[in-house]
């Protein structure tokens, strides 16, 4: 297909003239593409410096956030386990101040309540004698008593702790108390670290190798491989030792060659015991590396959309000055398309601003009507609001939460007091089937505090009955426009439900009988899936002579009975309705001719049996006239088929009463 050419205005003899003198002034000057260029890498460059930057100072804040958290590991483990040596030294001093400190029995007794192990020993000694003045039983005759230790705890006043020591060949550690201040004696616990230190970590999640030292660096409690480790000295004591801080990290490199990042906390009132966390430099790299390439590779990712996003647009705002440039240097109109796609016309540009003012004009006019209506809306439902709260019968105020703060007439209303349904109390009183609908009408009132409520729910009283009740509430607004308060009313409207139900009931039945009655038939009579359905016409015979002999109320009475045995022969699925008098009408859904004739017999059969009507034996009979629903559209209109039907009967009646006749279009025609 050839390309469309731009329609020229100027000779073509102008056209070469003109062109040569705009090629003369654009010699030297840059193109708009160029500075479009220049423009996106200016816009870039300081965002790319500020990104490296960004990124720099991300990295050495996540590597700080996970040393700090190691820090923290070792703080929070050495609080804890020195808690709960001051917790045994504590409970020691107890039982020296109280207990039985000549009796090895209490020292035992002591032990085994602390659960402390088997090679757990409690002596009572007095510094300077080389024996013990009380021993337990599993002390052992050589043990060794740290006198400095028993000194110091003697002077000092609180509790002193070994560094690791080894007795028969196992490593223990000793705590010294004195029991009271006026004692000379000592209690010296000479236990495992195991025992001692309870709050030894387990291995971690993450790999993380947590130790407990003395002040020597002898390992007294390990996250793993305990057993193995106790008593052994940690590589790089020395390194710890020289940062000569109570708390902080180092790096060490193992026997393998591998790189450590170990840190420390030094517990406060032990001889120099330390906690110590290790974990590999890989780990601890990978833990706070991940997320900072995370940002970078998402911060390339975004550079990448940016550029392309930006080479499109630059490509789409050349195009219509492109376009500009040839039409000012050919004089041709502006051409809607070239080779490359559509192009904007100037004219579309300037019928688009006017359409745009245009537009927003219109926007303002209906912004202002609106405003109108809404001003007039909020002054309507204030009127409504004032008007609601008159001839009241029960008043309350709710908070915000829903809890009633006052409730007046309560008692007089469902004879429970009124404290009893403060609070949440008033809930409890409410009709479980309407619970749902109080909830529906209550979450707009809470998101909207200008939404009023406006609901009818049921009320139990004290007797146990349900009484109908109209909530009609709205909110109290506070200076910042928040709800303090719900303020309204509550009406006993249970007479007007009641009698609206029976209007509607007594509307569409026979009030004697409870039959449905002929407002039912008002709409067209419908066979499901197009079968074949019937109508049958029944007219009581001899019920005038009943009624004359025996009085209307004894008519009325054997109209109820008929109806009952119309209810006894009809399937869920048929209709039954007293048409007036002694008429009823049956309606047989998905029937036939045999099946509409087998329940008009059976109809005569029953109705024709004996009644027992207030001691009197009656005795009637029932004439039927069927017509058939046969519109090939499955519907046919109630007139016409109880006109049908009504010339059935009258064909039944003339044949002798007491049986039924089909309507036949015979019958429509006049012949007998």
């Amino acid at each position: 297909m050839p390309s469309r050419r731009p329609l020229t205005l100027l000779t073509a003899p102008a056209m070469p003239s003109n062109g040569h003198a705009l090629d003369g002034a654009a010699v030297g000057a840059r193109s708009l593409s160029t500075y479009l260029v220049l423009l996106m890498l200016a816009a870039a460059l300081p965002i790319l410096a500020a990104g490296i930057y960004t990124v720099q100072h991300v990295a050495q804040s996540y590597r700080d956030s996970s040393l700090n958290r190691m820090l923290d590991i070792t703080s929070n483990l050495g609080q804890a386990a020195e808690a709960d040596l001051l917790s045994r030294a504590t409970m020691l001093q107890a039982f020296g101040a109280e207990g039985n400190l000549r009796n090895p029995e209490a020292l035992d007794k002591w032990l085994h309540l602390t659960g402390m192990g088997a090679h757990s020993s409690l002596v009572v000694m007095t510094p300077g004698q080389a024996q013990p003045d009380t021993a337990s039983s599993h002390a052992s005759t050589s043990l060794a008593i740290p006198q400095a230790l028993a000194v110091e705890a003697l002077q000092g006043g609180e509790p002193r702790f070994s560094q690791l020591f080894f007795q028969n060949g196992t490593p223990v550690i000793a705590m010294a108390v004195r029991p009271r201040p006026t004692s000379r004696q000592v209690l010296v616990l000479t236990s495992p670290p195991a025992d001692m230190v309870s709050t030894a970590p387990s291995q971690t999640s993450d790999g993380v190798l947590i130790a407990i030292t003395d002040g020597q660096g002898q390992i007294l409690a390990r996250s793993a491989h305990a057993e193995r480790f106790i008593g052994t000295t940690v590589p790089d004591w020395e390194r710890l030792q020289a940062v000569g801080a109570h708390r902080g990290s180092f790096e060490a490199q193992r026997a393998d060659g591998g790189q450590v990042v170990f840190s420390f906390y030094q517990l406060p009132k032990t001889p120099g015991w330390v906690v110590v966390a290790g974990e590999p430099l890989e780990a601890f790299n990978a833990r706070w590396q991940r997320p900072v390439i995370d940002i970078v590779l998402a911060s390339l990712l975004a550079l990448a959309i940016a550029g392309l996003l930006c080479a499109w647009v630059s490509r789409q705002l050349l195009r219509p000055i492109r376009q500009l440039t040839i039409c000012s240097r050919t004089g041709a109109s502006y051409a809607s398309s070239n080779d490359d796609g559509p192009v904007v016309k100037v004219r579309e540009f300037e019928m688009l601003r006017q359409s745009l003012a245009q537009s927003r004009a219109q926007l303002e006019s209906t912004l202002a009507a609106q405003q109108q209506v809404a001003a007039a809306l909020a002054a309507s439902e204030q009127r409504a609001r004032t008007l609601a709260h008159a001839g009241t019968s029960v008043q309350w105020s709710l908070d915000a939460r829903g809890r009633a703060l006052s409730i007046v007439g309560w008692q007089a209303l469902g004879g429970v007091p009124d404290a009893q349904a403060l609070q949440l109390g008033w809930l409890r009183h409410i009709h479980p089937d309407d619970a749902a609908q109080l909830q529906s009408q209550t979450e707009p009132c809470l998101r909207d505090p200008n939404h009023s409520l406006d609901v009818e729910l049921r009320l139990r009283t004290e007797d146990g009955a349900w009484r109908w009740m109209r909530a009609r509430g709205a909110a109290i607004l506070d200076a910042q426009q928040r709800v303090s308060e719900w303020l309204g009313v509550l009406e006993d409207v249970d007479d007007r439900k009641r009698a609206q139900a029976e209007v509607a009931y007594l509307a569409l039945h026979d009030p004697l009988t409870g039959l449905p009655n002929r407002s039912l038939l008002q709409k067209p009579i419908c066979t499901p899936d197009g079968t074949t359905g019937a109508l049958l016409y029944l007219d009581l015979d001899r019920f005038k002579q009943v009624n004359d002999t025996h009085g209307h109320a004894t008519g009325d009475a054997l109209l109820c009975a008929v109806a009952q045995r119309l209810r006894e022969l009809l399937r869920d699925s048929d209709l039954v309705v007293r048409m007036g008098g002694d008429e009823f009408c049956i309606v047989q859904k998905a029937s036939s001719a045999q099946a509409a004739a087998s329940l008009a017999q059976r109809v005569i059969d029953r109705l024709s049996a004996d009644y027992e009507i207030d001691g009197h034996r009656v005795r009637i009979g029932v004439s039927v006239g069927i017509s058939l629903l046969t519109q090939p559209s499955g519907t046919e209109g109630p007139d016409s088929l109880l006109r049908k039907a009504d010339m059935a009967l009258y064909q039944a009646k003339q044949q002798g009463r007491g049986r039924y006749a089909f309507y036949t279009e015979a019958l429509a025609g006049g012949s007998p």
